[in-house]
Formats: structure tokens, sequence, C-alpha cells
């Protein structure tokens, strides 16, 4: 049985792209219309998210929807950037840098069990954003830009990271876009070979 997380789509909205920053980003997919449109949908997706909604005051109540707008907008900018290989724009990296500013916490150091241990904070413990941009950080520092793709199917406008051993992932979701495409081309093999 597979877990909310573990799904391509929980509470009805997408989380495909492998990375929490690329599901932020594809929170407002041109087929399914904007999740984040109001703070009852953020609220929503924090949780799908797996985020908590009073982190840092920015939860569902706290929620600045400009804000959240804004980070998700340069977020897909600078998808595209590091798809590309291309220089992102000063302002996006200094709106992710305002966050990450926000939110930082220092590591702790604890002895516990007979050994010392580093303990930082979970991205569930922070604020949303500050989460969000910290997962888009870790992965700026070690991505593979050939692996950031947008899915094939061109009535489709989300994005993922290709996580797949052999790197040859084409759609969003196997469940959703992949199975439409297999359909089509089933239908349309059919088609040639009643016309043949």
């Amino acid at each position: 049985m597979t877990t909310p997380q573990d799904s391509d789509f929980r509470d009805g909205m997408p989380f495909l792209g492998s990375r929490l920053w690329i599901d932020f980003a594809n929170s407002a997919p041109v087929a399914l219309g904007d999740f984040l449109a109001t703070p009852e949908g953020w609220t929503r997706w924090l949780a799908a998210a797996g985020l908590k909604a009073g982190a840092g005051g920015k939860g569902a109540a706290g929620a600045n929807l400009a804000e959240v707008h804004t980070l998700r907008a340069a977020l897909a900018r600078l998808f595209d950037a590091l798809r590309t290989g291309s220089r992102p724009a000063a302002s996006d990296l200094d709106l992710v840098n305002q966050y990450l500013a926000a939110g930082a916490t220092p590591p702790r150091l604890s002895w516990r069990d007979g050994g010392l241990l580093v303990e930082r904070q979970e991205a569930g413990d922070m604020d949303p954003l500050a989460a969000i941009s910290t997962d888009f950080a870790d992965f700026a520092a070690q991505h593979e830009s050939a692996r950031l793709r947008h899915c094939a199917n061109p009535e489709c406008s989300l994005i993922f990271y290709d996580t797949a051993r052999n790197g040859t992932r084409r759609w969003c979701s196997m469940s959703a876009c992949g199975n439409r495409h297999k359909v089509r081309s089933h239908r349309m093999r059919a088609a040639k070979l009643e016309c043949s």
C-alpha cells in the first residue's frame, strides 16, 4: 500500500517533482489551477507536503499569499535557469537567500548514547518558505542539469527531477500523462490497422 508521501498526487495535488521545491513550483498546474490561490489551499498544500502550517508564523493564518506566489515564481524561473545552464536572475537568488537567512538555525551539538551528534532543524519544523528555500539550496549544490525536465505532454505544465537510474523519465507521472500517451498511441495503432 502506498502512503500519501509515496503517491504522485496527494489530496488531489501533484507531488511528483522528486523535490519539495519542485513540488512547490508545480502547485499551479495549467490543467488543474492554482492550489495556493487561497489561505485554505495553502494550508492543504502544506499538510500534503508534510510541513507545519503554523511554523514560523507563516502557516495558514499568517500566510502572505503574495510572498508565497513570489517565491513560487522565482523557483520556477530558477528551475529553468538550472535546466538550461543559464545565469539566474540576481533578484531570484536574493529572494531565496532572504528565506534561507530568515529560517537559518545553527546546528547544535549534543552528547547522546556515548557519542557526539550534530542536530539540525528538520524541514517540517521550519517556516514553510524557509524549508522550501533550504530544499532548493541543498538541491542546487548537487543537481544534474540534464535530469531537470518538463513533462513530455505538450498540454502539461509540470516539471520534475528525473531520479530514474537510467535517466529516461519523460512524463510527470506514468499514471497521468504517461498513461494518456499509451492510450493515445494504442488507439492510433488500432486505427491504422483498421484502415489497412
